[in-house]
């Protein structure tokens, strides 16, 4: 009976003194803080950056009150940035009953929006190896080439979407090499992405205008990527095969060179005097001609002896250099 009383009294006195001083105390501490932020002036951001699509009062203001989380406009697309008037902004503000007593210095706010970026060169990398599934790149000096019609940028998503980008659908045409291609992140709408896919090879070109007679050096030659065609087989692929040849029109610069537009260099010019030379055993015999063409080295030539007038087949050798066998005498005609 004693221990019931007991009890009775403790929960009485916990109920009449205990719990109301505990409260005391705590609202003492808590109220002047809760006065003093409530009494806090509303002080307006110059650039804001927000993450979701709606742009609140707390994202505008510090001290913002307890309306903070409304919102009063839709924030700019993932990875943007867009301008809202002060006055725009204040005017907004005053309907939810914030008091802005003083109004800043500058007439704009700039608000800016995080997002994800999906970089289109890892899309490029997806679609690529979806290609190559169907039409496997095997030369080594071929690479398949990815180009957007609708996209030039990376893009940009909510910040909050962290879902795994997937490729959703791929429509792929091998004639006309046109894709349409779907990717997609769990909350997200699809991203559409359209373009082409074309194989390129690597091919030399002349960095600059070559004029015809002149002899290819390396610094002439770069190597670009162009369409691959069958008909285009007759060009150079690689820089050292066209060193020390020759351009038998004007090569112009950036467009491919065919094997049809060089030749060996000319040692000999049509119209040109020529040293003409006959070596036998224990003998030398050298007279003076005139070519009547061009020839590269090692290519067949003909000569009039300046000397008898006659014609002489002979052999190109070295620039303003010709050769004759024992057989071809100088004096004989045509």
């Amino acid at each position: 009976m004693i221990s019931s009383v007991y009890k009775l009294r403790s929960r009485w006195f916990r109920n009449e003194f205990v719990y109301p001083l505990v409260v005391t105390i705590a609202m003492a501490g808590f109220l002047p803080n809760l006065a003093h932020a409530l009494s806090l002036e509303p002080q307006l951001n110059e650039k804001v950056t927000v993450k979701g699509h709606l742009v609140t009062l707390a994202d505008l203001f510090n001290h913002a009150g307890l309306n903070g989380h409304t919102a009063l406009f839709r924030s700019p697309d993932p990875g943007t940035t867009g301008n809202i008037s002060v006055q725009r902004i204040i005017s907004a503000a005053q309907k939810y009953g914030l008091n802005i007593p003083h109004r800043p210095s500058f007439s704009i706010v700039t608000i800016s929006r995080s997002s994800r970026v999906i970089e289109l060169d890892v899309l490029k990398d997806v679609i690529r190896d979806r290609v190559e599934e169907n039409s496997p790149v095997t030369n080594e000096k071929s690479k398949l080439v990815i180009t957007f019609r609708n996209k030039t940028k990376d893009i940009h998503i909510d910040a909050a979407l962290q879902g795994e980008l997937a490729l959703s659908s791929f429509d792929w045409s091998a004639r006309s090499r046109r894709f349409t291609a779907r990717f997609s992140v769990s909350g997200s709408e699809p991203i559409v992405l359209k373009g082409t896919a074309r194989l390129m090879v690597k091919v030399a070109v002349a960095k600059s205008n070559i004029a015809r007679g002149i002899t290819l050096t390396r610094g002439d030659l770069e190597l670009k990527l162009v369409r691959s065609a069958g008909r285009r087989a007759g060009r150079y692929s690689t820089i050292g095969e066209m060193i020390g040849l020759s351009s038998k029109r004007t090569l112009q610069a950036g467009k491919p060179i065919n094997i049809n537009d060089l030749e060996a260099p000319r040692l000999i010019l049509k119209n040109q005097l020529v040293t003409i030379l006959l070596e036998a055993p224990g003998l030398i015999i050298r007279a003076e001609g005139k070519a009547l063409a061009n020839a590269s080295k090692g290519e067949a030539v003909k000569v009039l002896n300046t000397q008898s007038k006659r014609i002489i087949h002979a052999t190109a050798k070295a620039p303003g250099l010709v050769s004759v066998s024992l057989k071809q005498s100088f004096g004989s005609g045509s």
